[in-house]
């Protein structure tokens, strides 16, 4: 397994946890927004795994950079596609290239239920998942899967993410303490069964589906 990330101790920890459970897995630091990046990436896996068959696009996130629409800049529309959507892209093309030339691959995105609803100041965010979803719609002709989690705790830890306003605003408008109906958050996880269905033979007739792992947040 090959685990990249532009933060490579973020990466090398994953790669460790792989390894501690038995698995084989190194870390890249690389830029996926970057498509040399992601090409050279995929050379890797190719060079020490005889090739890929498995993609889980985990880039994006907000990073708590909410802005008002009307106080958006066209830099800050761009950073936010390019960290939600365009690495997806690349990935995406390139990975889905290789395995639609040996005839077999899964490709797991990871988007949010704010590609089906939004909040305040997250317009550019809202956007660019709502597009990866399109994006994976596109590609599901070929090849594609993609998995929508719900509002999730870091996986490193973050001493803001408890607190009680960061609960209030994952409840929306509404004030509620949390984004799901029973009032709690999700944990990373959570998020790891659908990810590892749509990535194994089980799911070998889905494609371009959602799954949304959100604890009930798109239902209100």
């Amino acid at each position: 397994m090959v685990c990249a990330d532009l933060d490579a101790p973020g990466a090398d920890s994953t790669a460790c946890l792989v390894r501690d459970s038995g698995g084989c897995a190194w870390h890249v630091k690389a830029d996926l927004a970057d498509i040399a990046a992601v090409e050279g990436l995929l050379a890797a896996a190719c060079s020490r795994m005889g090739g890929a068959d498995l993609l889980y696009a985990n880039a994006g996130g907000s990073r708590g950079e909410t802005v008002p629409f009307l106080e958006m800049t066209p830099q800050t529309w761009r950073a936010m596609f390019d960290r939600n959507l365009t690495t997806a892209f690349n990935c995406g093309l390139v990975f889905a290239r290789h395995m639609a030339a040996n005839r077999r691959g899964a490709i797991v995105f990871t988007s949010s239920q704010l590609s089906e609803v939004t909040r305040p100041g997250l317009a550019h965010y809202a956007s660019a998942k709502g597009a990866l979803r399109q994006l994976v719609k596109s590609m599901a002709v070929d090849l594609a899967a993609a998995s929508h989690p719900g509002e999730r705790l870091r996986p490193r830890p973050d001493p803001d993410t408890r607190q009680p306003r960061v609960l209030r605003a994952a409840g929306g408008a509404r004030g509620q303490p949390a984004a799901a109906p029973d009032r709690t958050l999700g944990e990373p996880d959570e998020m790891v069964g659908a990810a590892v269905f749509l990535g194994s033979d089980e799911a070998s007739y889905v494609t371009g589906a959602t799954i949304m792992v959100d604890g009930g947040y798109t239902l209100l």
